[in-house]
């Protein structure tokens, strides 16, 4: 039996939101396993006790309530609550209170679950789908080697396997062939771990990632979003106010999914997530853009500036905003067009009055980028080879001078 779990705290209008999705799926739990944690002090308990009330009387499919005598934290309401459920089930659906399902998600997962049942080597599935951008394919799915908490699934015997470990990063360093994984699919992982010392964040999730990737195990993904994240709005532990832009399945009445039949990860793939999580909360990048700032500001008590080859006449675009692409539009306004604002998945249409497209979008008339995010700058000149677009990149660090020229 696949077994269903939703973990629930003290916001109403998320939990009644994602109960409302489920009962509107076509095709609902078999068995629904709702875990509310136990009450804080600071707790609003109105609110509390709404979703209690809800969750202890919902009619339209089997379910099993456990409310915590005291609160656990999310990190332990999810694992207890994920080993209480697999003593019963062979595999598990995980939402929390955030995380509304597509009404074809559950025949997402279930099906997916089903087909790699007995594949050991994929770990988990989900729902959610990551913000990359990969070319079509005829398959709704692929794999890549990252878990994915919103919205997922996993089997008995692999999450047999989970386990709260602190030395995890230093054993996968220790393994050339598992950190190479870790370069492509957790760059940002090791900051998580230390975010849990330090008591900044209180993620289950980065100790799966983890296990995964020194196993070196698949996992599934949606190519167009099958779950929204609705807690982004502030009101959560660990939400921030963001907007998701991710592609998404129409709302049909019925969909039959075609999953890919080898488990395998091509380049582009692992391009693209290296891309996503290099340096993402790395010290080493923020190290190298506070060197950046300081070698600007040092080069301008000198009296010196940026070098401008005369092939930026015609007009450069920018890979990247920020506050160092702030300083680079006021040092070169009286003497370079900036045309273009280049991001990976543009968020908006222009930003201080400058398009901002994609670099598929990039017109012939650009023939040079300054790459602001130059920590990332091998990835980049991957990225444009394999578009094979005749473009020189420009690393920030490059354009600085030695001599004493003003612009």
């Amino acid at each position: 039996m696949v077994g269903t779990i939703l973990f629930a705290y003290h916001r109403f209008e998320h939990t009644r939101e994602v109960l409302k999705a489920l009962l509107h799926n076509d095709i609902l739990p078999e068995k629904l396993y709702i875990f509310q944690d136990g009450i804080k002090q600071d707790t609003n308990l109105e609110e509390w006790r709404a979703v209690n009330r809800l969750i202890q009387n919902i009619t339209w499919c089997e379910t099993e309530v456990y409310v915590a005598e005291k609160n656990k934290g999310l990190a332990k309401s999810v694992v207890s609550g994920i080993n209480h459920v697999l003593q019963e089930c062979d595999a598990v659906i995980v939402l929390e209170d955030d995380c509304v399902p597509h009404r074809q998600f559950m025949r997402f997962m279930v099906t997916a679950l089903s087909t790699y049942e007995k594949e050991q080597k994929v770990y988990s599935v989900s729902g959610y789908a990551w913000d990359v951008n990969l070319q079509d394919q005829e398959e709704d799915a692929y794999f890549n080697g990252r878990i994915c908490s919103y919205g997922w699934g996993t089997w008995k015997d692999r999450w047999s396997q989970f386990e709260e470990d602190y030395h995890l990063v230093k054993k996968i360093k220790r393994d050339s062939a598992a950190n190479a994984r870790l370069q492509i699919w957790g760059q940002d992982l090791a900051g998580m771990v230390t975010g849990n010392i330090l008591g900044k964040c209180d993620s289950w999730a980065v100790f799966w990632a983890l296990k995964v990737i020194e196993k070196g195990g698949y996992c599934l993904s949606p190519y167009k979003q099958l779950v929204h994240n609705v807690g982004f709005d502030g009101s959560g532990v660990h939400g921030a106010n963001i907007i998701e832009d991710s592609q998404r399945w129409e709302d049909e009445e019925s969909k039959s999914f075609l999953f890919p039949k080898k488990i395998e990860i091509n380049q582009e793939c692992e391009d693209e997530f290296r891309f996503l999580f290099a340096g993402k909360h790395g010290e080493e990048k923020m190290k190298l853009y506070r060197d950046v700032l300081i070698q600007w500001i040092q080069m301008k008590q000198q009296g010196k500036s940026i070098s401008i080859p005369e092939t930026w006449e015609d007009g450069v675009a920018v890979w990247g905003k920020g506050d160092i692409f702030d300083c680079l539009i006021y040092e070169l306004k009286e003497n370079v067009q900036i045309k273009y604002i280049i991001e990976s998945r543009p968020s908006s249409e222009e930003y201080k009055g400058i398009p901002i497209i994609s670099i598929n979008e990039l017109p012939d008339d650009v023939r040079n980028i300054i790459v602001v995010p130059y920590f990332d700058l091998n990835i980049i000149k991957a990225k444009v080879k394999k578009l094979k677009l005749d473009i020189e990149l420009w690393g920030l660090d490059e354009c600085f001078v030695s001599e004493n020229t003003q612009l």
